[in-house]
């Protein structure tokens, strides 16, 4: 440490402002091994028009989604209007694809590899691993695991751009981007061997022309790629480039400075002058996987990538529900057709019929007639009214329902799998489902008939026998736990009051901070850390 900065700590006795120590605590722990993760790290790094890998992400899955929707659906309106109405299940399979991106950043078992990033001169192991990537997700949304989908891709993304911010393609005047790194049959760049030197000692934090004419030179017979050093693994060879920047501390071992472009903060980035550029071209990367990813897999299955919730009836078919399925039609119905106006709202539907013993078969569709003819076959027959097997029915669509799905229960009985209670509990709470709503067309006090003998004359007669008031509470709990409804009605009313049940799953409004705010790690816990020791 300089005399100079001996002084900071140890000069008069006076100790270092709180706020200031916690920033340079908090930057100590933030990533720098490609670009910025997302908002926060703009407001860290005082580089307010850097784009992130969370901006970059998100306008490109936004972008390719809108485009794949006009072309397929053709929606009215504004961009602004037609983003607004993607749902919130669409910001939440962005949000997965953002956070799988930023935690190659933060996780410990990929923070510090080169080959994620394209840093050390790794190109070959880290081209090798685009290609595990963009396979896995290919194999995820054809094996209809829409979750890994969204992980691999975000994974995919955040190595896709780093190679744009590590790298000196666009030091040698690329303004296409680097077609080989996913498609094996387009031309390779060779890479600097490890006894080839590839930058000029550089004693400024701007870094520019550091690197060595070929290293820049514009003629593709001639080219050669290198990417930057990172810290002190694995050792930086003599003569070669750092990733440089004020958390790099390779950028002190010859050839001094750096190379990356991933904020436009010089403190940062060395070449930060070239990273708007770095950054078009990392879009225009991530824009071209999202559309042929598209193309591979054909238009239906990417936009179930982004993962529009379900539609879900579970319905009680004994006798005495006519009326009930009768207003679930109408609502199913409304409620189809409020999707049909909506872009990429379509999603699945899926109906749960129920008595006793018998549950299911779910009954699983993404075409809205379809859905709709089937639900006019549904029948209203047999069994007796209480109890039913309505818990199993709700486990049933639990597990067949992906992520955020509403799901509206039309009975008139009581549970008779109690015991499944604590089990369909745990599902609402691991699935991510937002919504149980039940629709009961009996009062709580209601009152049923049993059968009975008299002693004497040995003749069958009917009584009624009070059911216990709180049979229905475990619906109630299921519904609180959820976010849902509870609603008690007759048949006489049950028309009126299902219109209640509202399909919030098909174009909630997305607030204008949606898009900054749902990418959680732990820089949101560094920040927090840093604004609790500012003095008050």
């Amino acid at each position: 440490m300089s005399k100079g900065r001996g002084r900071i700590w140890e000069g008069s006795g006076r100790p270092m402002p709180r706020f200031i120590l916690a920033y340079l605590l908090l930057l100590s722990a933030l990533p720098c091994t490609g670009f910025l993760p997302n908002f926060w790290s703009r407001v860290l790094t005082l580089s307010w028009d850097s784009h992130t890998h969370q901006y970059i992400t998100e306008q490109a899955v936004l972008n390719v989604t809108l485009e794949t929707l006009t072309g397929t659906e053709r929606p009215q309106g504004n961009a602004a209007e037609e983003r607004a109405r993607l749902g919130r299940g669409f910001w939440r399979a962005m949000g997965e694809v953002v956070k799988a991106n930023a935690a190659m950043d933060f996780v410990s078992s990929t923070r510090s590899d080169p080959v994620y990033h394209f840093d050390s001169e790794r190109v070959d192991s880290a081209v090798t691993m685009l290609r595990q990537f963009w396979a896995q997700t290919v194999l995820s949304v054809r094996a209809k695991e829409y979750q890994s989908a969204r992980h691999s891709l975000g994974q995919l993304f955040h190595s896709l751009q780093d190679f744009y911010s590590h790298s000196n393609w666009v030091e040698m005047g690329q303004h296409s981007i680097y077609l080989h790194l996913l498609q094996p049959e387009e031309p390779a760049i060779p890479v600097a061997k490890e006894d080839t030197p590839t930058c000029m000692e550089c004693f400024s934090p701007t870094c520019r022309n550091n690197l060595l004419p070929r290293l820049t030179n514009s003629q593709q017979h001639s080219q050669m790629l290198t990417t930057g050093y990172f810290s002190t693994f694995p050792p930086k060879p003599q003569g070669k480039c750092s990733h440089g920047g004020v958390l790099d501390s390779s950028r002190f071992l010859g050839a001094k400075g750096g190379i990356n472009k991933d904020s436009t903060s010089p403190l940062f980035s060395p070449h930060y002058y070239l990273h708007v550029e770095a950054a078009t071209l990392a879009t225009e990367a991530t824009l071209t996987v999202l559309r042929d990813l598209r193309d591979t897999v054909g238009h239906k299955d990417f936009l179930r990538v982004k993962q529009v919730p379900a539609l879900v009836f579970v319905m009680d078919t004994t006798g005495s529900m006519f009326e009930e399925i009768t207003a679930a039609r109408l609502r199913a119905h409304s409620i189809i057709q409020s999707r049909a106006n909506s872009p990429g709202q379509t999603g699945t539907f899926l109906l749960v019929p129920f008595h006793d013993p018998a549950v299911g078969p779910v009954y699983e569709t993404d075409d809205p007639n379809q859905f709709m003819q089937h639900m006019e076959n549904l029948m209203a027959l047999g069994g007796g009214d209480e109890p039913e097997m309505c818990l199993s029915a709700i486990q049933l669509a639990l597990t067949h329902s992906p992520p955020l799905s509403e799901i509206f229960v039309f009975t008139d009985a009581s549970p008779k799998d109690a015991h499944l209670f604590d089990a369909v509990k745990a599902l609402f709470l691991i699935r991510f489902f937002r919504q149980v709503t039940f629709l009961l067309t009996e009062d709580p006090k209601y009152t049923t008939e049993v059968s009975g003998r008299r002693r004497r004359r040995r003749r069958k007669r009917r009584i009624m026998e009070p059911l216990s008031p709180d049979r229905f509470s475990l619906y109630s709990s299921l519904s609180s736990v959820s976010g849902g409804l509870t609603i008690f009605t007759t048949n006489s009313d049950i028309h009126r009051v299902s219109a209640i049940v509202e399909d919030n799953t098909a174009a909630d409004k997305v607030g204008t901070s949606t898009s900054e705010t749902y990418c959680t790690s732990s820089i949101d816990q560094f920040t927090l850390t840093f604004f609790s020791l500012l003095p008050r």
